[in-house]
């Protein structure tokens, strides 16, 4: 990598077998230079999940994100379609819309040139005089978008590959838990104090569950030395365990999910899809997470709390899933200050990174892949 030396940051101790390996050195968590060069191998490279299709359920809904500063407005238009374009008004760059919401039409909040759902300019005021200016052969930039499992994916790469190769091993893993017939039970956005990364390898690490979370959902899971983790492209990761319903109980509010009525009570079903989305299952409940880079030592989360369909229609639906939502935030809580102390760790000089166990195999999965995509030419 141009600029830095592998050799410096001793990632060679990380790229032996796992019985023999070392985490990695801090900066890989802390250095500005090496999160511009995330955002740029990575983030505007893969396919990033970035909503719920029901989010924009109908014709001229709208949300809008930021992927690291680069501004994106997902839209459905008026034949139902989804689209995704760079939030940037063709005069002068500012965003054209804001949050989320539903419109007949956007108008930029600067200069007033408007844009209909399809992206194309059919307003820009007092540009009559300007030569060779035609409103209609002005469009918004596009974005590589695509759908599945409910689910909207985006890409700035417009070499990417199709969605579908990109996520198969993925869909295989996690297909049968039918989250296209699933809806949004409730969304819980939390800011941590610490580096994207560390959100992944935490979600991924069955290590800390029975210590951090010896209060909550540690009491009601399997011993963490039975995940058989399998190992996936792109750093992915699928592992199927046993635990309880993500309730202070550990007992389920609903029933088992019809798309996996064969599966026992205390079914688990965990799944990443580099770089930053993981599917958690219960046998009642899907709560997949997305991790967003902010800053190099700063990041958000997001918990999409989804139930089967039939779930929602039955009585209390709302109060039940809150008790998952708030039992949700709960653990998110105990994690909070644990990953914020390791973000301060990794700006340490006294840190040394230390040796892996052999529960941290996804970790030590998603590390090298890293190492792969940033520092291989």
């Amino acid at each position: 990598m141009e600029g830095e030396d592998m050799s410096s940051l001793d990632l060679a101790s990380t790229r032996q077998p796992i019985e023999r390996a070392s985490h990695v050195p801090g900066d890989i968590y802390s250095s500005p230079r090496l999160f511009a060069q995330e955002k740029e191998r990575i983030f505007l490279k893969d396919w990033l999940c970035v909503a719920r299709a029901e989010e924009i359920a109908n014709p001229g809904d709208y949300m809008t994100l930021r992927i690291m500063n680069e501004p994106i407005l997902i839209v459905r238009d008026l034949e139902g379609a989804v689209h995704a374009f760079a939030n940037l008004c063709l005069h002068r760059g500012v965003e054209l819309a804001f949050g989320q919401g539903n419109v007949k039409q956007f108008t930029c909040p600067y200069h007033a040139w408007t844009y209909d759902l399809k992206g194309d300019l059919r307003g820009a005021p007092f540009m009559r005089q300007s030569t060779d200016f035609e409103a209609r052969d002005c469009k918004l930039k596009e974005v590589k978008i695509g759908l599945w499992a409910g689910w909207v994916f985006v890409n700035l790469d417009p070499t990417a590959e199709p969605l579908e190769s990109y996520i198969s091993e993925f869909a295989e893993d996690v297909g049968f838990l039918k989250m296209e017939d699933c809806v949004l039970g409730s969304k819980l956005v939390v800011d941590l104090d610490c580096n994207w990364k560390l959100v992944v390898e935490n979600l991924m690490d069955v290590y800390h569950a029975q210590t951090v979370h010896a209060k909550s959902f540690g009491k009601h899971r399997g011993s963490p030395d039975r995940y058989p983790i399998h190992l996936r492209k792109y750093g992915g990761t699928c592992t199927t365990y046993e635990a309880a319903p993500m309730t202070p109980d550990g007992k389920t509010l609903f029933r088992t999910m019809p798309a996996i009525a064969d599966k026992a009570d205390n079914f688990a079903i965990s799944a990443h899809l580099g770089p930053n989305m993981q599917v958690i299952a219960r046998a009642d409940n899907i709560h997949p997470l997305i991790m967003w880079p902010v800053m190099p030592t700063t990041s958000r989360t997001i918990v999409y709390n989804l139930f089967p369909k039939e779930f929602a229609t039955e009585p209390n639906f709302k109060e039940r899933a809150q008790v998952y939502h708030d039992y949700l935030a709960l653990v998110l809580m105990e994690d909070r200050d644990m990953v914020a102390s390791l973000q301060n760790a990794m700006a340490s000089s006294l840190f040394v990174p230390g040796r892996m166990s052999f529960l941290e195999k996804g970790i030590h999965h998603v590390l090298n892949a890293y190492i792969d995509r940033m520092f291989s030419e």
